[in-house]
């Protein structure tokens, strides 16, 4: 009796090895597959990788030089204002001196409205803005009569000792912070899509070893 059961559980054996072996050489092509697919999907982040440096080298090449042209277009265009006010300075210094002269007159109330709202908290800058506003009403009324602004000089005299054309200083600290922004946010991200493929690569690896074996394309990112 003993020899007997002893046979039957070896056919039992051997019919659950034979099983698994079964199971085995039909998962055999899913392993196969994932194996595949998980050197494709490595190989492909790698291609991200590679895009991604393309993309960002070009990016911040770009990024860069736009902001030297900023630079060289400040630096041209004051230098070239400070040429044109140094070679106009002779024919200017009559208006320059006038508005020094006019520039002392009008300290001391500019001193003592600064110190009323510093020293007293009390803000008497209204009385400026009401004579500008009061100004520059009168000069409305007068001009068509005399022919002349009398709260600023003439057009021509202004383009040619006070106005010049010339690059803000405010566009070139935005492209400065544009290159910051470029390198330290738009760039980092070109960098991320590579690693779901490695982390995908990886899990459909780990498939060829598991006792179920998933598809490639069900095995997740």
């Amino acid at each position: 009796m003993g020899f007997i059961q002893d046979v039957i559980n070896g056919v039992k054996m051997m019919i659950e090895t034979f099983k698994r072996i079964i199971c085995f050489l039909n998962s055999v092509p899913r392993r196969i597959a994932n194996l595949n697919a998980g050197f494709e999907s490595i190989f492909n982040g790698i291609n991200c990788e590679f895009e991604a440096i393309g993309k960002s080298f070009s990016m911040g090449v770009s990024s860069i030089n736009i902001f030297g042209k900023y630079v060289g277009e400040l630096i041209s265009t004051y230098i070239g204002c400070g040429q044109k006010f140094f070679s106009n300075f002779f024919d200017c210094i009559f208006y320059y001196i006038v508005d020094i002269v006019i520039y002392i007159i009008t300290l001391p109330i500019s001193i003592i409205i600064w110190a009323m709202k510093e020293f007293f908290d009390t803000d008497l800058t209204y009385i400026r803005t009401r004579t500008n506003n009061g100004l520059k009403t009168l000069n409305d009324i007068l001009y068509p009569y005399l022919g002349f602004h009398i709260i600023h000089w003439p057009k021509d005299v202004r383009e040619q000792c006070y106005l010049c054309k010339r690059l803000k200083v405010e566009a070139v600290t935005k492209k400065a912070n544009d290159v910051g922004i470029t390198f330290n946010k738009k760039i980092p991200n070109n960098f991320g899509k590579s690693r779901a493929q490695f982390r995908r690569g990886k899990r459909q690896f780990e498939e060829i070893f598991k006792t179920i074996v998933r598809k490639p394309n069900e095995v997740p990112y």
